[in-house]
């Protein structure tokens, strides 16, 4: 049980990882909509598709969190991979968070621009 537990936890950590780098690939395209934009509406657009990642970002940061939570109240449940798991979700925590930040910045900018 406990060992389903470990592998279901790192094949969900390795596709929240997948969904950072597919997270980048997008940026070429909120870069021209940014160079694009000119109308107040289409900072309104840039606003709302900046808060939805944000959003986004903080519940999957809040995933990492309750993982690490987990980990510290079974940390006798991981063997010797615990503190590699207990690392590599603190970071995943910290990129998630870092990303929701910048989004939500980047959100409160451009409804500063429609302004």
């Amino acid at each position: 049980m406990r060992t389903k537990i470990l592998i279901i936890t790192m094949i969900t950590s390795t596709l929240f990882v997948s969904n950072v780098s597919i997270a980048e690939l997008g940026k070429m395209d909120k870069a021209e909509a940014q160079a694009q934009a000119t109308t107040k509406f289409d900072h309104i657009g840039l606003a709302e598709m900046y808060e939805k990642e944000a959003n986004e970002m903080t519940a999957k940061a809040k995933v990492q969190k309750e993982l690490l939570e987990e980990y510290q109240r079974h940390s006798e449940y991981y063997g010797r991979e615990g503190q590699d798991f207990q690392a590599h979700h603190e970071a995943l925590l910290r990129e998630y968070t870092k990303a929701a930040e910048r989004n939500a910045g980047m959100a409160a900018s451009h409804r500063k621009m429609a302004k």
